[in-house]
């Protein structure tokens, strides 16, 4: 079970790793780098916490006849604008000459839960938990909780901001900053070829992805990260579909509305799967809970080869790519996108729907950790195929046309 953390170990590694400081100069290339790779976090924080509650969700629809959307496609879509925003973010960083200093797939910056919450006062504990009505009013919207609602007097530790809508203003202010010290040659145009501009994987959430190239580019990339976040406007619930194409009558709501939806109980959650809180691999007990332990092992490697995925995807050009000729960098992403969908989301499905062997006055079910998981240097697609014909042993579902192992064995080995 989880066990008490001590608040100190709770803050995230990626504070001391890229420190900012909101009171250095706004033409500082390095704090600006260091911003970026800690909105990175900010972003990368939210989505495992999402996953979590969301596969917790057995009632996919509420209702044949329910005309809203559910909880769970809902809180889908959040997550794909949430990937949206890594991706945006990372392109930024690209952009100005900061492409070595991230990788997704490195212990000291995927999240851990419990965690605090960066640039958050007072402070805010993220957790992994099921779904409820009190998790997503007391963390997912006071996390996604517009700047205008949130004002307090106590100081603010050194290397903290009070909000992320303070925060990423003093990202946008130092984007502009540089671009005028700099007469525009922060922009470092020969590194484009390694963003994150195609293959979007949408489905329930808008916007794209954006080429990063200049200022006007830079903060429309802001535009979609905030405005899908926060909202434009307390006072205004909906946002449009595409921020940087407005079209009058094709809105969405901001993440903060759709959350309060479910909060107040507008989208139904329905049956809610019994999961652990904050789970560790250690909870399941290689002896007591094999089949929990397998399956979770497989989970977390996988999860972990799509953060790698990432960061081979931008470390690999697109330049020079032609219709009709096969493409090394479109094949990572297309392969990106299934082990996402086809892999992860399976193996997390599976696994919930799996009582624990522990009795337990209400049965608990298995659930994903979301931990880093230490692949080998070579051959780790071989790796994930053993680690899921393991797992088969007792999720045979697991195998055959079209599933899990099906579809490792089409991943690239990188």
């Amino acid at each position: 079970m989880a066990t008490e953390t001590p608040v100190k170990e709770l803050v995230p590694p990626v504070m001391a790793l890229a420190p900012v400081n909101p009171a250095e100069d706004l033409d500082d290339l390095g704090q600006l780098q260091n911003h970026l790779i800690q909105a990175a976090y900010l972003e990368m924080s939210t989505v495992p916490m999402y996953l979590y509650a969301m596969f917790s969700i057995e009632t996919r629809g509420y209702s044949q006849w329910d005309p809203g959307m559910g909880a769970f496609r809902l809180i889908r879509s959040i997550v794909v604008e949430e990937m949206l925003h890594l991706s945006l973010v990372r392109n930024l960083l690209v952009a100005i000459g900061g492409r070595q200093k991230i990788k997704f797939y490195n212990q000291d910056f995927m999240p851990k839960y419990p965690s605090l919450m960066l640039h958050r006062w007072p402070e805010l504990m993220l957790h992994l938990g099921p779904c409820t009505k009190k998790l997503v009013k007391d963390v997912f919207m006071e996390f996604e909780l517009p700047k205008q609602d949130l004002t307090t007097l106590e100081a603010v530790p050194d290397g903290w901001y009070r909000t992320i809508g303070e925060f990423y203003e003093g990202v946008g202010k130092r984007l502009a900053a540089l671009d005028k010290s700099t007469k525009s040659a922060i922009w470092n145009r020969d590194e484009a070829k390694y963003q994150y501009v195609d293959a979007y994987w949408n489905k329930d959430g808008g916007g794209g992805p954006v080429l990063v190239h200049d200022l006007k580019s830079a903060q429309d990339a802001m535009k979609i990260i905030v405005e899908q976040g926060e909202g434009i406007d307390p006072k205004n619930p909906s946002v449009p579909i595409n921020p940087l194409k407005p079209t009058p009558g094709l809105d969405e709501l901001p993440h903060y509305t759709k959350f309060k939806r479910i909060a107040d109980g507008v989208e139904p959650l329905g049956f809610v799967y019994n999961l652990p809180t904050d789970p560790k691999t250690a909870y399941y007990d290689e002896e007591t809970e094999p089949e929990a332990h397998s399956i979770n092992n497989l989970f977390n490697a996988a999860y972990c080869y799509t953060m790698h995925m990432l960061d081979v995807i931008y470390d690999t050009s697109w330049e020079g790519m032609e219709a009709n000729k096969e493409s090394l960098r479109y094949h990572l992403e297309r392969t990106f996108i299934s082990l996402m969908q086809g892999v992860l989301v399976t193996v997390a499905e599976t696994m919930v729907a799996s009582p624990l062997n522990v009795t337990t006055t209400i049965q608990q079910n298995a659930a994903p950790t979301f931990e880093f998981y230490q692949l080998p240097e070579t051959e780790k697609k071989a790796h994930l195929i053993k680690l899921c014909e393991e797992a088969m042993h007792y999720f045979p579902q697991l195998g055959g046309d079209n599933s899990a192992l099906w579809l490792l064995n089409k991943m690239p080995d990188v």
